[in-house]
C-alpha cells in the first residue's frame, strides 16, 4: 500500500493534495485529448499534456507510487516523440493516452483505498509502446528510432559580448546535445554567432537553451537538410520502462546548467559516472554531461491490433471528500457569524426581544444561504465527462458526433453532482445509439455527416434544467404505438403526441429492433424517469421526425433545504415541496364526484381532477377533522392532482432530512424534517403520489 517517505512532515497532508492534483491533471489531459485534431496545430495541446503527465510523475515518485510514475514515464516518452513532430499524431496515440489515464487513475484509486484491487498496467504498457515504434516520418528508411535534425542558428546584433566562459559553455552543451559545425563568431558588441548544429530536439528545445544565454529576440532558428550522421550504435531495448535521471528535463535552471558545466570541465569524475551517454558523439573540446534532452527508449512493435485488448475501466464512483471555495465565500460566511454573535449580545443586555429576533432571523437567514452557496458546484463536474463517452461510443458505432455545451457555469448542489449523472449519462447514449444516424444516412437526408448533441443547462427558480439535444432522426410514433399495442398498453392510435412520447420511459419499453450491449433492453429511459423522480424532478420530451429530439430534466436547486408548504391531516403535519404546488381551495359540498372504477374527481373550473385523500393513504392516529375541507392542486410528471387535507398550516423553509437512511423507503414519502417545535414532519412524494392517481 502507500508508504511515502516519513522525511515529508505529514504524509497524510501531502497525499491529500497529491491525489486532488492528480485528478485534475488527468481531467485536463482527458479534455485535451478529446478536442485533438491530427489536421490542426496541437503542439501547445501537447506541451500542455505533457506538463501535467510530467507533474504527476514527479510526484507519484516522491510519494512512493512507483507504478503511477512509471506508467507516466512511458506517458512522457510519447509525447516526446509528438512534440518534437517526429511523426504525426494519430488515433492511436489519443486512444493509448487515454487509456493510460484511465490506469493512472485507478492506480491513484488503489493507493488511496479507494478501489481494493491493483490494475493491471501491462496492455496498456504495451500499447504505448507499440505506438511508441510507429516509424518516424523523417527517419531514414521509415526507422523508429531517433531522428536526427539540422539547424542553423544566428545570434545577432550582439548587444555586448558574451564571457568567453558563458561562450564556451554554451558551445559545448550544444555539443553534448549534438554536434556542431560551420562555426563563425565575432563577439564584440554588435557582432553575431553563427553555427549549424546536428540534434534530435526540435528548434523550441533548442530555443528554450540558447535562451538561458542571450535574450530570445537575438535568436534566429532555419531548419536545414541534415547531413547523413555518423554511425551511432544501437541502444539496447529496454524491458521495462526506466525512470530518468532528475537531470533528464527539457527546460534547466540557468545557474543550475552552468554549475554544472564548470562541475564538467573541472574534472568531475564522479557525476560523469553517473551522467548516462551522450545521443551524439560531443565536440571534441568539450566533457560528457548530462543531457538535456529526454531520452528516448526504443520499444518493440506488438503484432495485432493491441488497442482492442484494453477494455475500458469501470472506475467506482469516488467522493474526495473536499470542495474548493472562493475566499470571498468564506469571507461572507465569517462577517455572517460576527453579525450573529453582536446579535446574541445585543439580546443578553438590552433585553429588546421583538427587533432582536428579528435581526437574528435575517442574519440566520443569510447564513444559510451562504452555507448552501459554498455546497454548490458548477454543472462543468457533470458536463465534463461526457466527451470521452462521446468519443468511445461514436468511435465504437461508427458516427461523427459533434458535442456542445452551454450553461456550463450553471451551479447547483454538490449532492446533486454523482446523483444526475447516471441518468444524463443514459440520455447521451440514447442519443447517440437511437438518435444520431450513420455519416451515410445523414448526407442522403441532406444532412451535415457530423451529428451535434448539445448539453445545456439554466436556473430557473428553485430548479435546475438540462437539456440534452441531438439532430438526429427523432421519435417514430408509429413505431412507438406499434410496440405500446404489442405490449398492451392501453392507447389510442390519435392519442396527442404528449400522451405518445412519455410511453418510452416505460418499464421495458424499446423500439430498437434487436438488443446490443449498448441498448434494446427498455431499461435506460425508465431510470432515467426512476431517477429523477426520486430526486423530486420532472422529465419531459420534444421531438419532430427527421430534426432529432430533446429531452429536458429539471431538479430541484438544492437536496438540502427546500422551500414548502405544510399541511394537517388529523391534527398530524405534513409537507409538500412549494415547487409542486400550482393553487389550494376550498371544496364546496357536492364538489367531489365519485367515477365508476376511476375514484373521485374534483371539478376545478373546466377541467376534472383526480382525487387523493390523504387520510386514507397515511391514516391519522387521531382521525380527522371536517372531512374534504381543503384541497391543495399539485403537479407532477404534467398531470394535475388534487390533494384533499383538513387545513393549510403555512409556507416555510425546512431542511430535508433523508428518510431511507434514518429509517426506511416509503412509498409516498420523500423525506422527513424536523419542525419549530421539534416534531417530525413526512414530506409528500408529489411524484409518486400522482403515479397513484393514475393507477385508481
Amino acid at each position: 500500500m502507500f508508504q511515502p517517505a516519513s522525511a515529508l512532515g505529514d504524509a497524510n497532508a501531502y497525499r491529500a493534495i497529491f491525489f486532488e492534483e492528480t485528478q485534475d491533471h488527468l481531467a485536463e489531459v482527458e479534455a485535451i485529448l478529446l478536442r485533438l485534431q491530427p489536421d490542426q496545430p496541437y503542439l501547445d495541446d501537447l506541451n500542455a499534456i505533457f506538463r501535467a503527465v510530467h507533474s504527476i510523475k514527479g510526484s507519484a515518485a516522491m510519494l512512493g507510487c512507483n507504478d503511477m510514475a512509471a506508467l507516466a514515464h512511458l506517458q512522457e516518452n510519447l509525447l516526446d516523440v509528438l512534440r518534437k513532430e517526429e511523426r504525426p499524431l494519430e488515433a492511436g496515440d489519443v486512444n493509448a493516452m487515454l487509456k493510460a489515464g484511465d490506469i493512472v487513475q485507478a492506480q491513484a484509486l488503489r493507493h488511496r483505498g479507494v478501489r481494493p484491487d491493483t490494475p493491471d498496467p501491462e496492455p496498456v504498457e504495451q500499447l504505448l509502446r507499440t505506438q511508441l515504434a510507429r516509424p518516424r516520418t523523417d527517419a531514414k528508411d521509415g526507422a523508429s528510432g531517433p531522428v536526427l535534425r539540422c539547424f542553423t542558428v544566428q545570434l545577432e546584433p550582439l548587444e555586448e559580448a558574451i564571457p568567453a566562459d558563458d561562450l564556451e559553455m554554451m558551445l559545448a552543451g550544444l555539443g553534448d546535445m549534438g554536434r556542431i559545425t560551420s562555426t563563425e563568431i565575432e563577439n564584440v558588441p554588435g557582432g553575431f554567432v553563427s553555427f549549424q548544429v546536428e540534434l534530435e530536439g526540435t528548434a523550441s528545445d533548442l530555443h528554450s537553451v540558447l535562451s538561458l544565454l542571450v535574450p530570445p529576440e537575438m535568436i534566429a532558428i532555419e531548419k536545414v537538410e541534415a547531413a547523413p550522421p555518423p554511425p551511432v550504435a544501437a541502444r539496447p531495448a529496454a524491458a521495462a520502462p526506466v525512470m530518468p535521471h532528475q537531470d533528464d528535463e527539457f527546460f534547466v535552471d540557468p545557474e543550475e546548467f552552468r554549475q554544472k558545466r564548470l562541475a564538467a570541465a573541472g574534472g568531475a569524475s564522479v557525476e560523469a559516472a553517473k551522467a548516462p551517454p551522450a545521443p551524439l558523439p560531443a565536440a571534441p573540446a568539450a566533457t560528457p554531461a548530462p543531457a538535456a534532452l529526454v531520452a528516448t527508449h526504443p520499444m518493440r512493435a506488438l503484432p495485432g491490433s493491441l488497442a482492442d485488448l484494453v477494455e475500458p475501466l469501470h472506475m467506482p464512483a469516488h467522493d474526495t471528500g473536499n470542495i474548493r471555495v472562493s475566499t470571498e465565500k468564506i469571507d461572507l460566511l465569517v462577517n455572517l457569524v460576527g453579525e450573529l454573535v453582536i446579535t446574541e449580545a445585543m439580546l443578553a443586555r438590552s433585553g429588546k426581544t421583538e427587533a432582536g429576533l428579528a435581526d437574528l432571523s435575517r442574519h440566520t437567514r443569510n447564513l444559510q444561504e451562504a452555507v448552501m452557496a459554498i455546497r454548490m458546484l458548477p454543472i462543468t463536474n457533470v458536463f465534463s465527462r461526457f466527451p470521452r463517452l462521446v468519443h468511445e461510443l461514436s468511435a465504437r458505432l461508427g458516427k461523427r458526433v459533434d458535442v456542445r455545451f452551454s450553461g456550463e457555469s450553471t451551479e447547483l448542489d454538490r449532492g446533486l453532482i454523482e446523483k444526475i449523472s447516471d441518468p444524463l449519462t443514459h440520455l447521451v447514449r440514447n442519443a447517440i445509439d437511437h438518435g444520431l444516424e450513420l455519416p451515410e444516412v445523414r448526407e442522403a437526408a441532406g444532412k451535415p455527416a457530423t451529428g451535434t448533441l448539445r448539453l445545456a443547462a439554466s436556473q430557473r427558480g428553485g430548479n435546475i434544467v438540462i437539456s440534452v439535444s441531438d439532430d438526429g432522426r427523432g421519435l417514430d410514433r408509429q413505431r412507438i404505438l406499434a410496440r405500446a399495442m404489442e405490449r398492451g398498453i392501453d392507447i389510442t392510435p390519435d392519442a396527442p403526441d404528449e400522451e405518445v412520447w412519455p410511453l418510452i420511459f416505460e418499464p421495458g419499453f424499446s423500439t430498437a429492433e434487436q438488443v446490443t450491449e449498448l441498448s434494446g433492453r427498455g431499461v435506460g429511459m425508465d431510470v432515467v424517469r426512476r431517477n429523477i423522480q426520486a430526486l423530486g424532478g420532472t422529465v419531459d420530451i420534444t421531438t419532430f421526425a427527421g430534426e432529432g429530439m430533446t429531452v429536458r430534466v429539471s431538479v430541484p436547486l438544492t437536496l438540502a433545504i427546500m422551500e414548502a408548504m405544510t399541511v394537517a391531516i388529523g391534527g398530524e403535519t405534513y409537507v409538500l415541496p412549494l415547487a409542486v404546488v400550482v393553487e389550494s381551495l376550498s371544496i364546496e359540498p357536492g364538489a367531489i364526484h365519485a367515477l365508476p372504477g376511476q375514484g373521485d374527481a374534483l371539478r376545478v373550473r373546466d377541467d376534472y381532477l383526480p382525487v387523493l385523500h390523504l387520510a386514507r393513504i397515511f391514516p391519522p392516529a387521531r382521525g380527522v377533522g371536517e372531512p374534504g375541507a381543503i384541497a391543495v392542486i399539485v403537479e407532477a410528471d404534467g398531470t394535475n392532482v388534487a390533494l384533499v387535507v383538513d387545513e393549510l398550516v403555512g409556507q416555510q423553509q425546512v431542511v430535508v432530512k433523508s428518510l431511507e437512511a434514518n429509517f426506511r423507503k416509503v412509498p409516498g414519502l420523500a423525506g422527513a424534517t424536523v419542525m419549530g417545535d421539534g416534531s417530525v414532519a413526512l414530506i409528500l412524494d408529489a411524484s409518486h403520489l400522482v403515479r397513484m392517481s393514475g393507477r385508481h
